[in-house]
């Protein structure tokens, strides 16, 4: 008898143990619903203007990123200009000053129209395109000076788009418990060693909101959304503003992205540089 329970015991901890395993590693990946829109209504006619600061593992300042979100109709225009200053890598390896540029048309405020990146800072023209062709398909081209190639996504993949130095602009509506899936981009694909053209299309990665937790910002407490991948966590607050990003970059390591006040001279300046690019 005393043999039987510690089978039936046994088993019901398996059980236990699997539903567990089922529910906070599996259920999300089957259930992943749509991702948070880009609250193209609330834009009304004011532009939404973002800034936040890239740090390093050590706390130094080695970028800046400026988004600026129009509304048009129905559609939504998003740009983005990231700067990242030369990183010394391993093997006396510097990267060069780049800026990426993007850009991405939303129509009715879910589906990604166009979508542009560009790289500047390299002697060779990089480049990014894609636009929706109907019923469901979104063809996209890459360039690197006189190499060109394609890739094909489903439509449905870029209603959330994302890079690997900021993967999330702007996340309103979350809850504990809500997932989607998010399309990465590496535009830095030609600027870290063992990292080639082809690359730029990243795998699409799972997005969890996963608790809610206060973090310090501007000096004062925050209750925040913990959002996460594998390979980034973001705290964004009750109104979709993205407070701060932890992201681990192959080669760059890790970068902490804050947000900080719109800095008018500071975009202006980004926007000027390499203005002779090929």
């Amino acid at each position: 008898m005393f043999n039987r329970w510690i089978g039936i015991i046994s088993a019901a901890c398996m059980i236990c143990a699997s539903t567990a395993l089922i529910y906070r590693d599996i259920a999300p990946t089957w259930l992943a619903g749509d991702p948070p829109d880009p609250d193209i209504g609330l834009l009304s006619n004011q532009p939404r203007r973002v800034q936040v600061g890239i740090f390093d593992d050590a706390g130094r300042l080695i970028g800046r990123s400026w988004t600026v979100a129009r509304s048009a109709g129905i559609s939504l225009d998003v740009r983005s200009w990231t700067v990242l200053r030369p990183i010394m890598l391993p093997n006396n390896i510097r990267t060069p000053l780049v800026r990426i540029d993007t850009s991405l048309v939303y129509y009715q405020q879910t589906r990604v129209d166009k979508l542009t990146i560009r790289l500047h800072g390299l002697p060779t023209r990089i480049e990014l395109t894609g636009k929706f062709y109907p019923p469901n398909e979104f063809p996209c081209e890459w360039r690197v000076g006189s190499m060109t190639g394609q890739f094909l996504l489903d439509a449905e993949a870029t209603r959330a788009l994302g890079d690997v130095v900021r993967p999330f602009d702007r996340l309103p509506g979350l809850y504990v418990g809500r997932t989607w899936r998010l399309k990465l981009f590496n535009p830095l694909a030609n600027v870290l060693p063992g990292w080639k053209a082809a690359d730029v299309s990243d795998d699409r990665v799972l997005v969890r909101v996963t608790a809610r937790e206060s973090i310090e910002h501007d000096g004062r407490q925050v209750d925040c959304f913990r959002v996460e991948t594998d390979r980034a966590t973001a705290w964004v607050n009750s109104s979709g503003r993205v407070l701060k990003q932890v992201v681990d970059i192959p080669l760059l390591g890790r970068l902490t992205l804050l947000d900080q006040p719109f800095d008018q001279q500071a975009h202006s300046d980004a926007l000027t540089m390499f203005s002779s690019d090929p």
